[in-house]
């Protein structure tokens, strides 16, 4: 399974706008595609008024044959020229493989993820990979979260992500609660060190849109 992103600014002044106009672009986009795509809001660890849209998909060749699908329909690229009234400048997009799986993900998101990233160290991509899936598997057995570990497919390929899903920010204190002074976790996090580039480390807390 890959996850298909997209991510842009709101203008200042235009964020219910800007919301409203991302929810319109997922359902043209899923109405094209078939894709069930989601929006989302960064709620924490991003500047305000940013804005997510995400889908899964099973290959490239899906992820292709929908962006292809997309360009190609004319109401879609219609409702792509008034993104300048709201938006800040160009969608960046992302494509990432999924290469760890841990607890119950269901058919619809969570109403809350928190998004860690890092970049692997030169040389140490695969170690990193193990580390990390390693990490998944552990946090989420010890604290009753669902999540998933990928690694970005396209642009800066050495791009890890942790992605958990939580009902609730109580959630995420007791996550964080229950991580920080576990013996397991203060151990693997020491074996981090090496394995990914000084200073790469963000998390962002997304809130999924109606």
């Amino acid at each position: 399974m890959y996850l298909w992103a997209a991510r842009n600014q709101a203008r200042r002044g235009m964020g219910p706008e800007a919301t409203a106009y991302m929810a319109e672009v997922r359902d043209a986009v899923a109405a094209v595609t078939g894709v069930p795509f989601w929006t989302w809001a960064g709620a924490a660890g991003c500047p305000l008024g940013t804005l997510f849209m995400s889908a899964r998909v099973e290959s490239m060749e899906q992820y292709m044959a929908a962006t292809m699908a997309v360009n190609g329909d004319a109401d879609y690229l219609a409702l792509l020229k008034s993104s300048a009234e709201m938006m800040e400048g160009p969608t960046e997009t992302a494509f990432s493989q999924v290469i760890g799986m841990a607890g119950e993900l269901g058919s619809d998101p969570s109403p809350l993820v928190v998004v860690t990233m890092a970049t692997a160290a030169p040389g140490r991509q695969m170690d990193a990979i193990s580390w990390g899936v390693d990490m998944l598997d552990y946090s989420s057995e010890l604290t009753g979260t669902s999540g998933l570990f990928t690694m970005a497919a396209v642009g800066n390929i050495s791009e890890v992500s942790w992605i958990q899903n939580h009902d609730d920010a109580a959630s995420i204190d007791q996550t964080m609660a229950t991580l920080m002074p576990d013996a397991g976790y203060q151990e693997r996090m020491s074996r981090a060190g090496t394995l990914f580039v000084a200073g790469s480390g963000q998390r962002v807390v997304m809130a999924k849109m109606p």
